[in-house]
């Protein structure tokens, strides 16, 4: 791929960008077929049924993110309409992650101030987990912690992953479901927070 910026180009390189990029697309579309193919190949031989299930499942997540992930793309030019306030709750697409990220659609703090969440395509959040506290920068979430927007009947309950700081695209977000209550945001969420990144 080209060094040179798409808006420094003439119209014959780009024309031949275009024509580069999307050969390159499809032969990496390949590549990723073939080593999903071998994923499930390798799978097969495997004589632990239940790390075979366990396999599969890992596999066709996979893919299902990559999808899922093409679709809210599409929809990258809405995030500035979207406009969290710092110590809302709100669900999001964190996708399919690695390790012990958090993955699928979870409930996230916004701890990123307003003026960026008002002027940015992006934001900062802070997951809540269904697992177990565990270390100092965990936070069990409870009831009386938030107040659940009109209309929202789940509680929110878990534990806030504040190691796990993470910038995501405002368009992975999509219900405002609580808020938190300002005691809680500035003196039991801020320190852990601070506690995170040693500040």
């Amino acid at each position: 791929m080209s060094n040179v910026l798409i808006k420094d180009m003439n119209i014959t390189e780009i024309e031949g960008y275009i024509k580069k990029a999307e050969y390159k697309i499809r032969e990496l579309v390949k590549d990723y077929a073939n080593a999903t193919e071998e994923k499930l190949i390798n799978n097969s031989e495997m004589h632990d049924f239940a790390k075979r299930a366990y396999n599969i499942r890992e596999i066709f997540e996979y893919v299902q993110w990559n999808m899922d992930k093409i679709a809210i793309i599409g929809n990258v030019d809405l995030s500035n309409r979207i406009k969290p306030r710092r110590g809302e709750i709100w669900t999001c697409q964190l996708g399919k992650n690695i390790g012990s990220e958090e993955n699928k659609i979870r409930p996230a703090i916004i701890i990123q101030n307003n003026t960026g969440n008002d002027r940015g395509p992006t934001t900062i959040i802070v997951p809540i987990s269904n697992r177990p506290k565990k270390i100092a920068t965990h936070i069990e979430i409870k009831k009386n912690d938030y107040k659940l927007v009109e209309g929202e009947k789940n509680l929110i309950t878990g534990t806030i992953l504040c190691e796990q700081i993470k910038v995501v695209s405002k368009v992975r977000l999509g219900r405002h479901v609580a808020t938190l209550e300002d005691d809680f945001l500035n003196n039991i969420l801020k320190p852990k927070l601070k506690l995170s990144i040693n500040v």
